[in-house]
């Protein structure tokens, strides 16, 4: 088993005195780190950004400005738009399935039709029930006496 570390147990080391640096060290150093930096002029003139030094900040800002929302219209130029598809197209291709399909599938899928959808559907083509709706006039009011109703108006 180990035995338990204790720092008090080990001697610590002298520490080494720290030298003077040499005479004059901190007055030149900011001349010798100027002197290691690139000069301004060798710089602009290398990036060739020498003609954005004679406008003025405020055109400077308006040219950026001009150039940022140049990109965006361009883009959006560029982009176009998406194809405009006919909306006879859709309503084209479900006339083309026969009415009894649209029902069958919708009585047996998943879809969950409510009866404000099927209002709706009414209220546009009153006599969409004629296909397939074949009851009798007191079978429907047999079925509309069994739903619950809440409100006493409607009775």
């Amino acid at each position: 088993m180990k035995t338990a570390f204790k720092l008090d147990a080990h001697p610590r080391r002298p520490r080494p005195l720290l030298s003077e640096p040499p005479a004059g060290y901190f007055d030149k150093l900011p001349m010798h780190i100027m002197a290691r930096l690139p000069q301004a002029d060798a710089r602009e003139t290398a990036l060739g950004r020498g003609w954005l030094s004679f406008l003025s900040p405020a055109l400077r800002t308006g040219l950026a400005s001009v150039a940022v929302l140049g990109g965006f219209a361009a883009s959006f130029y560029m982009s176009g738009t998406a194809p405009l598809v006919p909306a006879t197209a859709t309503t084209a291709s479900l006339d083309a399935v026969p009415r009894t399909e649209l029902v069958g599938y919708l009585l047996t899928s998943g879809a969950r039709v409510e009866n404000s959808d099927l209002a709706v559907l009414t209220a546009a083509h009153p006599a969409i029930t004629k296909g397939f709706l074949q009851a009798s006039e007191d079978e429907l009011n047999d079925a509309l006496d069994a739903q619950p109703s809440d409100d006493s108006t409607y009775l």
